[in-house]
């Protein structure tokens, strides 16, 4: 009988180790996240969502106060953006600034896959009712890379807040690269 007791109790601390390593392996794991949008109000809620990845163990870098200044931000952007290290881009089109820089992205190849875009629920391409030429590229982004979120302006929308989908995504991204979903 107590041999029969101790095989669930071994069985039990097996599966308690092997907890603790996957969830060792996840605080370990760390990945780069760059958030894009606008500035002033936009800027500063970025600067609390990137304290908040932080956090969590994520870096997250705003090209504003990261990348270099000296260069045009056209061009380091889009050299930064397309290196492998970089593995999630959010990209908060909220003014015509980051609508220019959506399209630039969304024609590389190289970035186009890391872009996780979140835009208004009234502009999403399944959600809202633009017929905008902007929204047809949103469509076109979603058909092919699927990353096109619909978020809300306030609490008590329907639709998640951009903190709320930016810290989702970029924390089950990272559970799948410790996991070996992602390599």
């Amino acid at each position: 009988m107590s041999e029969a007791m101790s095989r669930p109790s071994r069985i039990l601390a097996e599966i308690r180790s092997a907890r603790r390593r996957v969830e060792k392996k996840i605080r370990e794991t760390s990945i780069i996240i760059v958030l894009l949008g606008a500035g002033g109000r936009g800027l500063r809620q970025r600067r609390v969502l990137k304290s908040r990845l932080a956090s969590m163990g994520m870096v997250a870098l705003i090209p504003e106060d990261d990348f270099p200044g000296e260069v045009a931000p056209s061009l380091v952007e889009e050299a930064l953006l397309s290196k492998g290290d970089v593995e999630l881009v959010f990209i908060n089109v909220e003014s015509w600034g980051t609508a220019t820089e959506f399209t630039q992205f969304h024609g590389n190849r190289r970035i186009a896959p890391k872009l996780r875009v979140l835009v208004e629920h009234v502009h999403h391409p399944l959600y809202g009712g633009s017929a905008s030429y902007l929204t047809d590229v949103y469509m076109t982004h979603l058909a092919v890379f699927g990353h096109v979120y619909a978020v809300g302006g306030s609490r008590g929308n329907v639709f998640p807040t951009v903190r709320e989908v930016v810290v989702k995504l970029a924390e089950r991204y990272r559970v799948c690269k410790a996991l070996g979903f992602i390599r």
